[in-house]
């Protein structure tokens, strides 16, 4: 059976956005690591504003992940060109990406061939930036490389995160890597923990080989893992919403039900209590008529022994009143 080499294997698939399945342009990476084509992600956000009412958030078009504002005061409409370029992907098109255009002269509406590339910043530069860049006391000692080297091979060179700040010193940025202890650390670090150490290395120099020691293709097998186990993990959440949301619809059910039962329980009470209350009711009126009836004789009777008594008083005699 034969063995691959690295040589013999095939080059990757190139790579594409997400939104638009086309060729990157100017390539935008969200919080989440997952990059879009500038126009594609503004077209996203676009989307998701109802009405024209501004967005505090959104998220992103893949994994679901909150993103929020990326500068306050900006509107959603340019959000995008705000969050950082890829610059791998930005130039992993080879041979089409040599007149790329200056990103600081973009930011302001101005497209200028780019000749320069800035690792830290990860922006690619015009002449006149890239002397500005170079004057400046924050920026002088930042890792330039020339377009053509870029984009020839664009993925020899390092991305160095301008926000990749040591631990213990943040005032300084990681620069080496002790093999001895297995951690990355700043020139300070370097002096004081590591100078005993035997293996001490520059990550500008040796940053090949130390990521041929991280061994990529396993770091990506265990993302692809972690990502199947997010995906399980979502697809459960959804499972439960769903069960949640039958649950609820059930224990509506129920007591629509139980308040139809009540319902016609008060309803037959009440239908009950009619029927017995309007048969008393004529029991009655027939035994009080039958008593005025019987009363009815006694009562003439009486007027009629009322009128003789009245008529003896007023013209009788006196022995006709006394007997």
């Amino acid at each position: 059976m034969s063995v691959e080499h690295p040589g013999d294997i095939q080059q990757e698939e190139e790579p594409r956005c997400p939104i638009c399945l086309g060729k990157f342009k100017i390539p935008r990476d969200l919080p989440c690591l997952h990059s879009f084509c500038q126009s594609c992600l503004e077209d996203f956000i676009s989307s998701k504003a109802v009405n024209g009412k501004e967005l505090k958030q959104f998220e992103c078009p893949i994994c679901r992940a909150v993103v929020p504002i990326p500068r306050k005061g900006k509107t959603s409409k340019l959000w995008a060109p705000l969050f950082p370029i890829n610059s791998i992907l930005q130039f992993n098109g080879g041979k089409e990406n040599a007149d790329k255009s200056c990103d600081c002269c973009l930011s302001d509406g101005v497209s200028v061939t780019a000749n320069g590339f800035c690792g830290v910043c990860e922006e690619a530069m015009c002449s006149s930036c890239l002397t500005f860049h170079q004057k400046q006391k924050a920026t002088k000692d930042h890792s330039i490389i020339t377009m053509e080297e870029l984009t020839n091979n664009p993925r020899n060179f390092v991305r160095v995160d301008k926000n990749f700040r040591c631990q213990e010193h943040e005032e300084e940025d990681i620069k080496f890597y002790c093999r001895d202890h297995k951690i990355a650390c700043c020139g300070s670090c370097c002096i004081y923990h590591h100078r005993n150490c035997g293996q001490v290395l520059d990550l500008k120099k040796d940053a090949t080989s130390l990521l041929l020691e991280v061994k990529p293709l396993r770091i990506i097998e265990e993302m692809n893992k972690l990502e199947t186990h997010l995906l399980y993990i979502r697809k459960v959440n959804d499972s439960n919403i769903v069960s949640l949301e039958s649950q609820v619809q059930e224990m509506t059910n129920k007591i629509n039900e139980i308040r139809k039962q009540l319902n016609d329980l008060l309803d037959d009470l009440e239908n009950k209590v009619k029927s017995e209350g309007s048969q008393l009711y004529e029991q009655e009126v027939i035994q009080k008529q039958k008593e005025n009836r019987e009363f009815q004789p006694l009562l003439n009777a009486v007027r009629n022994s009322h009128v003789t008594l009245e008529t003896f008083v007023k013209h009788g005699s006196d022995m006709q009143v006394c007997f």
